[in-house]
């Protein structure tokens, strides 16, 4: 098993870990730092060792709803990792810390060239949906 402060990116296997591992890069993730804009194309991808993100659903400029969080678990992006490019919600940076980043374009070059990342990023993709679904139904119950 490669070793990472990510959570995500230490449960790969060593391979799928090598495939990544020349494209990510260090970076520190600043208080408020916008990780993804709504509807707009998602060209990074981040991995926080420490600190966490917020995934805010937008509905105006008034309505604005956090629905999950994103930590040392996890990976922003998920969009990119299901195929697409955006995605209708905002990511910033809610504590700071540190972590790594990879383009997008090399996350889907690597996706498609290992099964088993594609299939390790699908599973995350799945427990973050649930995730944000305990998130509604607690949102829901405090109103």
């Amino acid at each position: 098993m490669p070793s990472s402060p990510n959570h995500l990116l230490a449960s790969l296997s060593t391979r799928d870990f090598g495939l990544l591992k020349p494209n990510l890069r260090p970076l520190i993730l600043r208080l408020r730092q916008h990780l993804e804009q709504p509807n707009k194309p998602i060209d990074v991808i981040y991995f926080p060792h420490s600190g966490f993100a917020s995934v805010v659903a937008i509905q105006s400029a008034k309505k604005q709803v956090e629905v999950g969080l994103i930590g040392r678990e996890g990976m922003s992006g998920l969009s990119v990792a299901l195929g697409n490019h955006r995605s209708p919600h905002a990511t910033y940076i809610q504590a700071a810390g540190d972590g790594q980043f990879i383009l997008a374009k090399e996350l889907r070059k690597s996706m498609g060239s290992s099964p088993s990342l594609r299939d390790s990023l699908l599973k995350y993709a799945q427990a973050f949906g649930i995730q944000t679904t305990h998130t509604a139904i607690c949102n829901a119950q405090s109103r």
